[in-house]
């Protein structure tokens, strides 16, 4: 299934999420949504580094990794973010 970045950013609002970086030592940070996820990732650098996003929901996780978190940091600026 492709991802519609816009859309992601919508339906996963209010779910808890975490962002890794791929990086010796770096710990997971946890965000109360999906925005304010790429938000983070987006200002420390997710743009050039290996990273991945995970939304946490009550039967599955889902996983963003570096490609796609590309992808919702873009679309996070088209919505003027």
């Amino acid at each position: 299934m492709a991802l519609d970045p816009l859309k992601a950013l919508s339906d996963y609002s209010e779910a808890d999420c975490t962002v890794q970086f791929w990086i010796a030592d770096a710990l997971a940070v946890e965000f109360g949504s999906l925005q304010a996820a790429v938000s983070y990732a987006k200002n420390n650098g997710g743009r050039w580094q290996e990273i991945e996003i995970t939304v946490h929901l009550p039967r599955e996780d889902i996983v963003y990794a570096t490609d796609k978190v590309h992808k919702l940091i873009d679309a996070l600026r088209l919505s003027g973010q």
